[in-house]
């Protein structure tokens, strides 16, 4: 007879993204929110790993050495507000536009604008029995491959990227993955 896990422990996470939280303790305080992700965020951990092989064969794998990892976050949002717009079109208009071509020029690193990065914090709808996502510097942007459809029968989408980098002074890494109790803003 098989065993199916306990409802709680099934992973259904819908919830909201806030960029730049300042205290996890409050909702209130968990940054300016981004908007709704009606299915969740994709993280893609991004673990490199190389499997070391037996060197007379070639064949059996002896060890795994870990070379890094490079995280990346995307998800869907379907709300439109100033800071939706500033995320997705850096440098490329205000509160309730984008233009193009914006006050970047070719060639201007974003991870180093301070106005462009940030903290993001995905929050799921039932945040004790799914886990959070604090992601400590990310850059993000428009997925480049998006097509915004404005159609009558269809809803308008954001898709959005975040690239997750190191920050310098991070002793807690580049993400964090749990409760939300256990999160540590640096």
């Amino acid at each position: 007879m098989i065993t199916y896990p306990n409802f709680d422990e099934i992973l259904q996470v819908p919830g909201l993204l806030y960029w730049n939280p300042t205290n996890l303790s409050a909702e209130a305080t968990w940054g300016t929110l981004l908007g709704y992700t009606e299915d969740g965020v994709h993280f893609e951990p991004g673990l490199n790993l190389a499997p070391i092989k037996k060197e007379e064969t070639g064949e059996e794998i002896t060890q795994m050495l870990y070379l890094g990892s490079s995280p990346n976050v995307t998800a869907i949002l379907q709300n439109f507000n100033a800071t939706v717009m500033s995320r997705l079109f850096p440098g490329m208009g205000g509160t309730t536009f984008a233009k193009a071509p914006g006050s970047y020029k070719a060639g201007k690193v974003l991870s180093g604008t301070s106005d462009v990065y940030g903290r993001l914090l995905f929050v799921p709808n039932d945040d004790a029995n799914n886990p959070c996502l604090l992601l400590q510097k990310v850059v993000p942007n428009l997925v480049e491959s998006a097509k915004l459809n404005f159609m009558h029968n269809n809803r308008l989408f954001f898709p959005i990227n975040f690239t997750v980098l190191r920050k310098s002074n991070d002793a807690d890494g580049m993400y964090y993955l749990g409760n939300i109790s256990g999160a540590v803003l640096r």
